[in-house]
């Protein structure tokens, strides 16, 4: 089951991407940076990106297809890209703290869609 809160983009957002919490309550953007606190995902379902003001429906909770922007391996932690703004990747192995959006239930590789489930957090790596 997948959570879904409806919300007005702020810039343009591809589906499976993370989004940020916008300027204005109900709002939503895409993340400036790897570092960016995620709110939820925009759905892969949408199949189209979502144009600045578009009314969005976003998932804040379960399971959802995302877009993988690295490496992702079933089973473990992700964090959004470095590479590839929005999408996701594993944690990195250099040190540091991490903020988690999730546990990817599927592998794969850059650009693929692949299932995780969304669970906020962070980890540090030593």
């Amino acid at each position: 089951m997948i959570n879904r809160r409806p919300y007005i983009a702020q810039s343009e957002i591809a589906p499976g991407s993370a989004v940020i919490q916008g300027t204005a309550d109900n709002a939503v953007t895409a993340p400036a940076d790897e570092k960016a606190d995620m709110l939820g995902v925009y759905p892969f379902e949408a199949n189209e990106a979502a144009a600045t003001q578009d009314r969005v429906g976003i998932a804040i909770g379960g399971v959802v297809k995302v877009v993988a922007g690295g490496t992702a391996s079933a089973g473990k932690k992700a964090v959004l890209s470095k590479d590839k703004l929005g999408a996701f990747e594993d944690v990195p192995a250099t040190a540091g703290d991490y903020k988690t959006c999730g546990i990817f239930l599927e592998s794969g590789t850059a650009g693929e869609y692949i299932d995780m489930y969304i669970e906020r957090g962070v980890v540090t790596v030593k």
